[in-house]
């Protein structure tokens, strides 16, 4: 069931400065990483994290009744819902919005994803706290964050002397979110139910991923779902790589 908490915690204005915090809003679905953040953010004079959503539809929900400053989100969420989509629907009805990614997904694939759809910086998990703390004061500066890894990977390839992209990387945003949902076992009637799109529509995509894949069949392209979908699901629940270091000054 999609839903929100509004929390309570300290006046937006410091006793001293009378100085508002900046208003975030935590969208994962993990409780307990909810409150790792929010605990941490709170140490922060500057911010407030005001609420806390699981899914797309509660975020979206909650986004329409009250006015934030930043938004601190995961790529994978509560129901399926997918982070990138999200992204793309705040940008539509709040372009003005500040959103982070904070995600255990591959940076190499999605960053980039990402910061097209809308959001200003992309980190993984395993960031140091400081990291965060400043990232999310870059952000709402309008600077882009990055870790120091993506940020390397891509000045390399605007010289040209780039590595060689992720294998999925010629996929669409929606491409890839079916993809995985194929490697996850569900069927296509399944996945245009659950995205609210065509039966046909899925079938073009598949049919597309096979010829941006060089997969010639569609038993090719489920073992290479089922393969990719794995790794993706041992990624986000291992210990993700530790860039303590972001694009910060």
């Amino acid at each position: 069931m999609s839903q929100h908490n509004t929390l309570r915690g300290p006046s937006l204005e410091t006793a001293a400065g009378h100085q508002k915090r900046s208003k975030l809003l935590l969208v994962d679905d993990h409780p307990l990483l909810r409150l790792g953040v929010r605990t941490l953010l709170s140490k922060d004079s500057k911010l407030q994290v005001v609420a806390e959503c699981e899914d797309a539809r509660s975020t979206l929900a909650y986004l329409r009744t009250e006015s934030l400053d930043a938004i601190i989100l995961d790529i994978t969420l509560q129901g399926g819902s997918d982070g990138l989509e999200l992204i793309k629907s705040v940008m539509s009805e709040h372009p003005k919005m500040h959103i982070l990614v904070l995600s255990a997904h591959d940076e190499n694939l999605y960053a980039m994803r990402a910061l097209a759809a809308g959001a200003l910086g992309y980190l993984m998990k395993g960031i140091a706290p400081e990291t965060l703390r400043a990232a999310v004061h870059n952000i709402l500066a309008g600077q882009v964050v990055v870790s120091k890894h993506l940020e390397k990977s891509l000045v390399q390839c605007a010289i040209g002397g780039g590595t060689r992209p992720a294998a999925a990387s010629p996929l669409s945003d929606r491409e890839l979110e079916i993809l995985l949902r194929i490697g996850r076992g569900q069927s296509s009637c399944e996945i245009a139910s659950f995205l609210g799109i065509a039966l046909k529509t899925v079938e073009t995509h598949r049919a597309n991923m096979r010829r941006k894949l060089f997969l010639k069949t569609g038993a090719e392209l489920l073992r290479y779902a089922v393969a990719w979908s794995h790794a993706e699901e041992h990624t986000n629940s291992g210990k993700p790589r530790n860039y303590a270091q972001a694009s910060l000054p």
